[in-house]
């Protein structure tokens, strides 16, 4: 029974790696004709809702695949992300900022709120993380009816206009942090477009969005305060944006050896090795990818104090590592090109723009900061440090025997 139940979970997660895979494809297409401010992959997201991707983490009890939530998915997880942003970076953040959402209601959230909120992703609500805020930042205030009043912004708000379910950090009275899944139909805000004139991601419609003592029930209320900022849920989130970069970088080689065939430049040997270069590049990645998930099935058998930081620094090495792969990709990819290869339609010079933007991640210098003095400060050998300790056991047993 069991073996067959092990079987079903592996075809089911094949399929929606396989539909992530297929919609990756086709959201190029889409990424180049909505890359403006204003506008949205809605096609995109309607295939992200009809392939179930928008349940892929939702716990099984609920409908959903359980995708990120138990050991042998996280790779899954980290495939299904690094397919979208293929196709589109944009979709990919948003298909991110989704799960996200599912994680933290799944770690947090009371049955009863599971289950609310599985079904409102079953019904095609997509879900987001607004947490990056302003000096006018966004405050919790309890009121007469045991219900809360949230106020103030949320800056880099993905999704707006299109997340009816997002997650929003606000500050209490007494300076605890507290997470709300805000129901965005029934609430008052103020959405400013013009706060997002970026450089790349502009159809992410990441707005400022202001909250005007916007009523929130109690059953929004998520978790208790502090357990956003819980580790290791919130320094290895960075794996998932990290799978969806490496994608890009996926496609700027295949966009690059496509251009170079085209115009029968195969035999130039300056651009076979930037193409080999880019190769080696893309692959080590996707051997960081592996690894990194790897790492997060072992820690969810083996939650301990030890693992839980060997998780995060691990994490930390990954993110940083992918960054300058896709630095080093989009270098190599514009010297291939070249001034003809960045003029439209060719994709090069949005996937560049999006990349770029994407990359500017929170505190880079800060989490390599934290691997160096980890390593510092941990004795084991460098062949031996990152072993996980289910291997380490099987090489011991083998060495006795």
């Amino acid at each position: 029974m069991k073996n067959h139940q092990h079987k079903n979970k592996r075809s089911n997660l094949a399929a929606l790696i396989l539909a992530a895979q297929v919609i990756g494809e086709s959201a190029l297409v889409e990424a180049a004709e909505t890359d403006d401010v204003y506008s949205f992959a809605e096609k995109t997201l309607a295939q992200l809702t009809s392939a179930k991707l928008l349940m892929a983490s939702v716990s099984e009890r609920y409908g959903g695949q359980d995708v990120g939530l138990v050991p042998g998915t996280n790779l899954a997880m980290l495939t299904i992300l690094k397919h979208i942003g293929r196709g589109n970076l944009v979709m990919g953040r948003v298909l991110e900022g989704h799960i996200n959402a599912q994680l933290l209601i799944h770690q947090f959230g009371s049955e009863k709120q599971k289950k609310r909120f599985a079904a409102d992703a079953l019904r095609g609500r997509l879900f987001a993380v607004w947490n990056t805020q302003a000096e006018d930042g966004t405050v919790l205030s309890k009121n007469k009816k045991g219900t809360y009043h949230l106020t103030g912004s949320k800056t880099f708000a993905t999704g707006t206009d299109y997340v009816t379910r997002p997650i929003v950090t606000a500050a209490k009275k007494d300076g605890s942090w507290h997470m709300c899944v805000v129901p965005m139909e029934e609430v008052h805000i103020i959405s400013d477009p013009n706060w997002w004139n970026p450089m790349g991601m502009k159809a992410s419609r990441s707005f400022k969005m202001t909250f005007v003592k916007s009523s929130i029930a109690k059953i929004n209320m998520l978790g208790s305060a502090g357990q956003y900022y819980q580790q290791p849920g919130f320094s290895s989130g960075s794996v998932r944006f990290a799978a969806v970069q490496l994608g890009a970088a996926e496609r700027l080689l295949d966009e690059t050896r496509t251009y170079l065939i085209s115009l029968n430049r195969i035999k130039d040997p300056f651009q076979n090795t930037r193409l080999g270069q880019m190769a080696i590049l893309v692959e080590s990645g996707n051997l960081w990818l592996k690894a990194a998930a790897g790492r997060m099935d072992h820690y969810m058998k083996n939650s301990t104090k030890a693992e839980e930081k060997k998780l995060m620094i691990y994490v930390n090495m990954m993110r940083t590592a992918i960054e300058q792969i896709c630095i080093d990709i989009m270098n190599l990819c514009q010297k291939c090109v070249g001034a003809r290869g960045l003029n439209k339609p060719y994709h090069f010079e949005r996937i560049i723009r999006d990349l770029s933007t994407y990359l500017r991640q929170p505190a880079p210098d800060t989490v390599l900061a934290e691997v160096g003095e980890y390593i510092l400060h941990n004795g084991v050998a460098a062949d031996e440090m990152w072993n996980l300790s289910i291997y380490k056991k099987k090489n011991n047993e083998s060495r006795k025997v």
